[in-house]
Protein backbone atom coordinates (compact mmCIF):
# COMPACT_ATOMS: atom_id res chain seq x y z
CA UNK A 1 0.00 0.00 0.00
CA UNK A 2 2.83 2.57 -0.55
CA UNK A 3 3.96 2.73 2.71
CA UNK A 4 0.51 4.30 3.67
CA UNK A 5 0.07 3.54 7.71
CA UNK A 6 -3.33 3.04 8.61
CA UNK A 7 -4.43 3.68 12.16
CA UNK A 8 -7.93 2.31 13.91
CA UNK A 9 -7.96 4.42 17.41
CA UNK A 10 -5.03 5.36 17.53
CA UNK A 11 -3.79 1.55 16.76
CA UNK A 12 -1.34 1.17 13.89
CA UNK A 13 -3.16 -1.64 11.43
CA UNK A 14 -0.72 -4.63 10.57
CA UNK A 15 -2.03 -5.98 7.52
CA UNK A 16 -0.11 -9.36 7.72
CA UNK A 17 -2.70 -9.89 10.69
CA UNK A 18 -5.66 -8.92 9.00
CA UNK A 19 -7.48 -11.65 7.16
CA UNK A 20 -9.05 -10.57 4.19
CA UNK A 21 -12.83 -11.39 2.54
CA UNK A 22 -12.84 -11.94 -0.58
CA UNK A 23 -9.87 -10.10 -1.24
CA UNK A 24 -11.27 -6.85 -1.29
CA UNK A 25 -11.67 -6.22 2.82
CA UNK A 26 -9.90 -6.71 5.62
CA UNK A 27 -10.65 -7.88 9.34
CA UNK A 28 -9.62 -5.41 12.04
CA UNK A 29 -9.92 -2.50 9.39
CA UNK A 30 -13.17 -0.85 9.15
CA UNK A 31 -14.75 1.11 6.20
CA UNK A 32 -12.21 -0.03 3.68
CA UNK A 33 -12.20 -2.10 0.82
CA UNK A 34 -9.48 -2.33 -2.35
CA UNK A 35 -9.54 -3.09 -5.80
CA UNK A 36 -7.46 -5.69 -6.61
CA UNK A 37 -8.44 -7.51 -10.43
CA UNK A 38 -7.15 -10.76 -11.31
CA UNK A 39 -3.70 -12.16 -12.47
CA UNK A 40 -4.34 -14.14 -15.32
CA UNK A 41 -7.23 -12.71 -16.86
CA UNK A 42 -8.42 -9.03 -17.84
CA UNK A 43 -8.03 -6.64 -14.69
CA UNK A 44 -11.07 -4.85 -15.33
CA UNK A 45 -13.49 -7.92 -15.18
CA UNK A 46 -13.36 -8.04 -11.21
CA UNK A 47 -12.41 -4.39 -10.54
CA UNK A 48 -16.07 -4.03 -12.23
CA UNK A 49 -17.47 -7.05 -9.96
CA UNK A 50 -15.83 -5.34 -6.82
CA UNK A 51 -17.52 -1.73 -7.70
CA UNK A 52 -20.59 -3.28 -7.95
CA UNK A 53 -20.57 -4.97 -4.73
CA UNK A 54 -19.31 -2.34 -2.65
CA UNK A 55 -21.71 -0.13 -3.97
CA UNK A 56 -24.57 -2.59 -2.69
CA UNK A 57 -22.77 -3.18 0.39
CA UNK A 58 -22.91 1.33 1.00
CA UNK A 59 -26.38 0.72 -0.17
CA UNK A 60 -27.66 -1.29 3.03
CA UNK A 61 -25.48 0.81 5.00
CA UNK A 62 -27.74 3.76 3.87
CA UNK A 63 -30.57 1.21 4.51
CA UNK A 64 -29.32 0.34 7.95
CA UNK A 65 -28.30 3.90 8.82
CA UNK A 66 -25.10 2.34 9.86
CA UNK A 67 -21.75 4.78 9.48
CA UNK A 68 -18.97 1.60 9.89
CA UNK A 69 -18.89 -1.94 8.32
CA UNK A 70 -16.42 -4.24 9.76
CA UNK A 71 -15.79 -7.45 8.99
CA UNK A 72 -15.58 -10.44 11.69
CA UNK A 73 -14.79 -13.98 11.06
CA UNK A 74 -17.80 -16.02 12.51
CA UNK A 75 -17.42 -18.63 15.07
CA UNK A 76 -17.42 -21.41 12.10
CA UNK A 77 -14.71 -20.53 10.70
CA UNK A 78 -12.15 -19.30 13.47
CA UNK A 79 -10.04 -22.40 13.19
CA UNK A 80 -9.61 -22.37 9.47
CA UNK A 81 -6.39 -22.88 8.29
CA UNK A 82 -4.63 -19.28 7.53
CA UNK A 83 -2.79 -19.13 4.43
CA UNK A 84 -0.28 -16.78 2.65
CA UNK A 85 -2.35 -14.27 0.70
CA UNK A 86 -1.14 -14.79 -2.79
CA UNK A 87 -1.67 -18.45 -3.88
CA UNK A 88 1.47 -19.47 -5.37
CA UNK A 89 -0.54 -21.69 -8.02
CA UNK A 90 -1.59 -18.91 -9.49
CA UNK A 91 0.64 -16.22 -9.33
CA UNK A 92 4.34 -15.70 -8.10
CA UNK A 93 6.18 -13.16 -9.49
CA UNK A 94 9.40 -12.46 -7.04
CA UNK A 95 8.59 -9.14 -6.04
CA UNK A 96 5.34 -10.35 -4.53
CA UNK A 97 7.19 -13.60 -2.82
CA UNK A 98 9.41 -11.18 -1.10
CA UNK A 99 6.62 -9.36 0.49
CA UNK A 100 3.91 -12.17 1.08
CA UNK A 101 4.95 -11.38 4.93
CA UNK A 102 3.57 -8.20 4.93
CA UNK A 103 0.32 -9.07 2.93
CA UNK A 104 -2.94 -9.94 4.49
CA UNK A 105 -3.47 -13.48 5.01
CA UNK A 106 -6.32 -15.41 3.60
CA UNK A 107 -8.18 -18.56 4.68
CA UNK A 108 -9.27 -21.78 3.57
CA UNK A 109 -12.81 -21.20 3.34
CA UNK A 110 -14.23 -19.33 -0.06
CA UNK A 111 -14.97 -16.31 2.07
CA UNK A 112 -11.97 -15.51 2.77
CA UNK A 113 -10.12 -16.41 -0.52
CA UNK A 114 -9.16 -14.10 -3.58
CA UNK A 115 -9.87 -16.29 -6.11
CA UNK A 116 -9.14 -15.27 -9.51
CA UNK A 117 -11.99 -17.52 -11.27
CA UNK A 118 -14.82 -14.37 -13.19
CA UNK A 119 -16.81 -17.34 -14.01
CA UNK A 120 -17.58 -18.41 -10.51
CA UNK A 121 -17.35 -14.24 -8.76
CA UNK A 122 -19.63 -13.00 -11.25
CA UNK A 123 -22.65 -15.77 -10.34
CA UNK A 124 -21.77 -15.26 -6.42
CA UNK A 125 -20.98 -11.87 -5.50
CA UNK A 126 -24.26 -10.07 -6.71
CA UNK A 127 -25.93 -12.49 -4.83
CA UNK A 128 -23.54 -12.61 -1.39
CA UNK A 129 -25.70 -11.99 1.56
CA UNK A 130 -24.92 -8.19 2.81
CA UNK A 131 -26.59 -9.43 6.36
CA UNK A 132 -24.51 -12.37 7.25
CA UNK A 133 -22.63 -12.39 10.27
CA UNK A 134 -19.60 -11.51 8.61
CA UNK A 135 -20.55 -7.78 8.22
CA UNK A 136 -20.83 -6.04 11.27
CA UNK A 137 -22.71 -2.88 10.97
CA UNK A 138 -22.57 0.07 13.35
Amino acid sequence: LGGIKFFVDEKEIDFSESVTYRGMMFTGLPNMAWVMGYFRASWTLRVDLIGDFICRLLKNMDNKGAKQISLTIPEEDKNMELLPWGDTEEFNPSYLMRSMHLLPKRGNTSNWQHTQDYWEERELLPKVDLNQKIFVYS
